[in-house]
Formats: C-alpha cells, sequence, structure tokens
C-alpha cells in the first residue's frame, strides 16, 4: 500500500470512529439536557409560585429561547456543506526569493513550477480522497483570493476534475480557452468566485527586503497578531476583514447550497478564519504555524449545523539528483543537479504548532497583590 492510500485510509477510518462516537455523544447530551431542562422548569415553576402570570411569562420565554435554539441548529443542519476545506497557495516566486517582492506587486507573483505540481497534486488529494467526488457526485464550491498565485492554485486544483491542457489545449485563444474550461468545469459541478477579502495580509506595497527583515524583528517582540506594518495591516485587521467575510459565507450556504466548500486563500488568512470560527485567544492563535505550501486544513459538518477540525492534509517533498548533460560549447561531461518535486501526502489529525520558544504569551495578573 502506498503513502497516498495509507493516508486515505487513516482519513477515511478517523471519520468512520469520529460518526461512531457523534452517536453516542448526542444521546448522552439529550439526556444531560433533558435533565437540565427538567430541573429549570421545576426551579422557575418554585420561585415564581405565588405569581402565576411571572410564572407564566417566564415559562413561555425559556420556551420561545428553546424553540428559536432547535430551530437555528435545524436551519444550520440544513444549509450546512460535509466540508469546509482551506488550501494555502502552492510554492510562489517569492517563498523562494524575497527580493522579488522590491519589484513586483505581492498580488501578481505567480507560482514556481513546484508550486503548481503541488496544486496538482492537492487537487487529486482533494477530489479523490477528502470529497470523494466519484461516489456521491457531490457539488463543490470555490472562493477564491485574488491573487494570481492563489488563483493559480485554483487552476492547479480544478485541473484534477478537467484537465485544459488536455481538453482544451487544441484552442489557440487562451481567454477563450479559459471560458470554456470554466463552463466545462459548472458542468460537472465545480463553481467558483473571487472574494479580496481572504487576500494576504498586506505588507505595504514595494517591499524593501531590509526594510522588512527589520520590521519582522520587531513583530516578533511586539506581538504577531497586533504589530502593524508600515502602510500595511496586522493580523489583527485581517480578522475584522475575515469576519464579515464569514458572514457572507454563511449566508452563501443557503444561496449556493454547494456540499462541499473550498477557500483558496494564505497562511495567515488560514489561521485567522480558524481563529474567528473556532473563537480561539490570541494565545492560541499564537501557537498555530503557518501552514505548508498547498497544506488543507479539513472542517467537516458534525449534524449538529457545525463545522468541526477533521483534520490536516500535508504535502510531501523528496530531493532527487538528475544529470544534465553539457552542450557542444562547453566542455565534455555533465553536471549533476538536484530537484525538488511532490512525491505524496499525509493526513494527520492535529494542527501543527509552533515550538514553544517562537510562541509569545501573554502575562496577565490575577490581581495587584503580590505572591511569593
Amino acid at each position: 500500500m502506498d503513502d497516498n492510500a495509507k493516508a486515505s485510509q487513516s482519513y477515511n477510518e478517523h471519520l468512520e470512529e469520529k460518526y461512531r462516537n457523534s452517536t453516542f455523544t448526542e444521546r448522552f447530551l439529550n439526556r444531560i439536557n433533558h435533565s437540565f431542562s427538567s430541573d429549570r422548569s421545576q426551579l422557575i415553576s418554585h420561585s415564581f409560585s405565588e405569581d402565576g402570570e411571572e410564572n407564566e411569562g417566564r415559562s413561555n420565554a425559556v420556551s420561545n429561547k428553546s424553540r428559536f435554539s432547535e430551530w437555528r441548529c435545524t436551519y444550520n443542519s440544513k444549509i450546512m456543506p460535509n466540508r469546509l476545506i482551506m488550501v494555502r497557495h502552492g510554492q510562489s516566486e517569492g517563498n523562494v526569493n524575497e527580493a522579488i517582492y522590491s519589484e513586483q506587486p505581492d498580488n501578481q507573483i505567480p507560482l514556481t513550477n513546484l508550486g503548481w505540481d503541488q496544486a496538482r497534486m492537492a487537487g487529486q488529494a482533494l477530489r479523490k480522497q477528502m470529497l470523494n467526488k466519484e461516489k456521491d457526485g457531490s457539488t463543490v464550491h470555490f472562493v477564491v483570493s485574488p491573487y494570481v498565485r492563489t488563483m493559480e492554485t485554483f487552476h492547479g486544483l480544478a485541473s484534477a476534475w478537467c484537465d485544459p491542457d488536455i481538453e482544451f489545449g487544441h484552442i489557440g485563444d487562451q481567454h477563450k480557452r479559459k471560458m470554456m474550461w470554466y463552463s466545462r468545469l459548472a458542468e460537472m459541478g465545480i463553481t467558483w468566485h473571487e472574494d479580496p477579502r481572504i487576500r494576504e495580509q498586506d505588507f505595504g506595497n514595494y517591499q524593501n527586503q531590509e526594510t522588512m527583515n527589520k520590521a519582522k524583528k520587531e513583530r516578533h517582540k511586539f506581538g504577531v497578531f497586533y504589530y502593524r506594518f508600515p502602510n500595511g495591516e496586522s493580523a489583527s485587521d485581517v480578522y475584522d476583514r475575515v469576519s464579515t467575510f464569514l458572514d457572507s459565507l454563511w449566508r452563501s450556504f443557503d444561496a449556493n447550497r454547494s456540499q462541499n466548500y473550498v477557500l483558496v486563500t494564505h497562511g495567515i488568512s488560514v489561521r485567522v478564519l480558524l481563529m474567528r470560527y473556532f473563537r480561539y485567544s490570541i494565545d492560541q492563535f499564537n501557537m498555530l504555524a503557518n501552514p505548508k505550501n498547498c497544506e488543507m486544513i479539513i472542517l467537516g459538518h458534525d449534524g449538529q449545523g457545525k463545522l468541526q477540525l477533521d483534520g490536516r492534509c500535508e504535502l510531501e517533498l523528496k530531493d532527487t539528483a538528475y544529470v544534465v548533460e553539457k552542450n557542444q560549447d562547453e566542455e565534455h561531461g555533465s553536471d549533476t543537479k538536484r530537484r525538488t518535486t511532490v512525491s505524496c501526502y499525509k493526513f494527520y489529525r492535529k494542527l501543527r504548532i509552533v515550538p514553544k520558544n517562537y510562541s509569545r504569551s501573554r502575562s496577565i495578573r490575577l490581581s495587584n497583590k503580590a505572591y511569593d
């Protein structure tokens, strides 16, 4: 059994175990809620027995609140997708050469060849293992950051359903070829749209490398979440725009009704999205490691109208040596070079966290008294 098959088996076993346990947990929580509701009703009845009208009003308020909670849970359960998957873009030119930011706008930096390979393999994993499209014919909606590297990553992911080079490579006009490919994807249940609210954190305009290195050192001392780059954003600024994005995303669950959603975005955006949805504290945010290129964070519907972490899918790379023959104008012989390629992907149940010496936590006193 190869590494991809093992990863798929591990992921599927994890899902089966989760849903087996959820049945027992649901019964257990229902018993607790029923007991709590009964005790609370008795308490209300005893407290207001001398005033029948006030007792009746309070009981009606509790009943209405209970009905609203039940309705909200039922509504969320109906509109919630089966899975919400967040993907960081593939390796970009800026990941291998930071000096490029001083000459080229951040939003226009493309993928490297390795980044394209990562996106294509991630697409295969997404389609065949994470979404199981061949089995249930489910629809997929992509929400993509408008940056070039995320759009190209989306194209690499979507090629797992329909490869534009194979299906439409004979069409010379690039725009026409792209539109026909998008139409074919839509026929297959693959739709998408851009949303600038999940773009990269703004680090300023053209970025001087020396200035940026100094700013990143200051950020570590000041605090990653609050430090605002000159002419740019802080992670807290990203948090604000991501919060409005999540509101829109929930409304789109009801409008689009796709069974699966995939967000193609950036490392900081993934961490802030997780923080916002799961209500992580600042200290917990500081513990989260940045996702690797084309790492996928998988959230699954728990059946009760909420999403929960199922795990993450991380691509594994390997270095291989290859021989380059010299041309006639050079001395006879050959050179041995090394090339990084994508070998497989692996599934993990937990998020990656940074080493303790890189994680900063707040010092918050319990009171103003001194303790020994």
